[in-house]
Formats: structure tokens, C-alpha cells, sequence
């Protein structure tokens, strides 16, 4: 089982789904109606590792529209899914270590 595949079996509610963005910008996004997760296939596996450990942290979030950058609650998210995704990593692959990401 590769580390992705570990983090995925962590949501079993959430399906998670690889779709093809050829946006650099974009690794991946959370839907809480559909419980799904959507992580860009185009991304490296580190990159998708912590883009699914960051939707994870989002997972326990009340649903809201957090597109725009300028709120502060989305802001507010986004770090709090950052920090999530940082520790997870520590806490379930000790030997990899958190590059930044954002």
C-alpha cells in the first residue's frame, strides 16, 4: 500500500477522485455535498500525499464556499488545512519530512 493509498483509507466516507488540471495552481479540492475529494492527477505523488492530507483537514470543516482568498474565515481554513496536513505527515510517515506547502 502506497502512502497515498494509507491516507485515502483514513476518509472512507469521501470518495476520492484524480482528475486532469493542467493548471499548475490547482492540486485539489473537497466537495462536501457529494463527499468527494478531487486531487490532480498531473501532481507529483508528494504533492498529492498533502494536497489529500490538506482536503483531510478540511473533511471535519463545516461546509462553506471558501473559493474566495480575500475572507478571512477562507484564509483562516486554508492555514488551518495547512497545519493539519504538516502534522498528519509527521504523525503517520515519521521519516518523511514537510516541505513547504501551500
Amino acid at each position: 500500500m502506497t502512502n497515498l493509498e494509507y491516507v485515502l483509507n483514513l476518509l472512507p466516507d469521501y470518495a476520492f477522485y484524480f482528475i486532469d488540471v493542467s493548471s499548475p495552481n490547482f492540486h485539489g479540492c473537497i466537495d462536501y455535498d457529494s463527499k468527494a475529494i478531487y486531487l490532480n492527477e498531473n501532481d507529483n505523488d508528494y504533492v498529492q500525499l498533502m494536497t489529500a492530507l490538506h482536503e483531510y483537514g478540511h473533511a471535519d470543516d463545516k461546509p462553506s464556499d471558501y473559493s474566495s482568498k480575500r475572507h478571512y474565515n477562507t484564509l483562516l481554513a486554508e492555514k488551518q488545512a495547512n497545519i493539519t496536513a504538516k502534522r498528519l505527515l509527521a504523525d503517520l510517515f515519521p521519516t518523511k519530512k514537510a516541505t513547504y506547502y501551500q
